[in-house]
């Protein structure tokens, strides 16, 4: 069965072939979120034969972009950025004709300081989320991928991303960090996990 989630404000949506889930209410169109945000509703899930299009078609006035990232493993520990005051996974956008690992190994490396001693193991997870950037609508999807380093590199945040701090987390605080960061970075934690 084909789905697709996106995290879209407080609220997610589900696009699929088939009903998902109890908690899901079934809806046609985005002005029915809002009345159902109001009273503390978020999940939510529409149903269509060709549930990739009818998503491209919800969002068809946002800018699409696409994205990589990784989580990346090392001795049983796992890497981790701060920024914007949350804890969240190395990503960024994909450049002109780069395909989603290059992308996902260059932004991993250039975030935290890593050489090429970082390899790609699998694809954990494609997210979709959206923002606002300079009064845009963005939605962006992110491939995830699953990523061991073996190198020596001391991590180096990447200052002018607004990167805070790299730091290796054990699995526990991993998956501590995953419950407090965002919706799509959890579904990623989980993917792995």
């Amino acid at each position: 069965m084909q789905m697709y989630k996106v995290f879209d404000s407080k609220s997610q949506i589900i696009f699929s072939s088939k009903k998902i889930n109890n908690y899901s209410i079934l809806i046609n169109d985005f002005s029915e979120i809002e009345a159902y945000n109001s009273k503390g509703l978020f999940h939510f899930n529409f149903i269509s034969d060709v549930p990739f299009q009818s998503l491209l078609n919800w969002y068809s006035n946002y800018d699409f972009i696409d994205a990589s990232g990784g989580l990346v493993e090392m001795n049983k520990n796992f890497l981790w950025i701060f920024r914007n005051g949350c804890w969240d996974l190395p990503k960024g956008k994909l450049e002109p004709s780069e395909d989603f690992k290059t992308a996902a190994l260059r932004e991993v490396q250039e975030e935290c300081g890593l050489d090429n001693q970082l390899k790609i193991s699998k694809l954990l997870h494609v997210s979709f989320h959206t923002y606002i950037q300079d009064s845009k609508s963005i939605l962006k999807r992110t491939h995830w991928y699953k990523m061991n380093y073996y190198g020596q590199n001391k991590l180096k945040p990447q200052k002018e991303e607004g990167i805070e701090k790299a730091q290796w987390f054990t699995f526990k605080d991993s998956s501590n960090k995953a419950k407090i960061s965002f919706g799509s970075v959890l579904d990623v934690w989980k993917a792995f996990s």
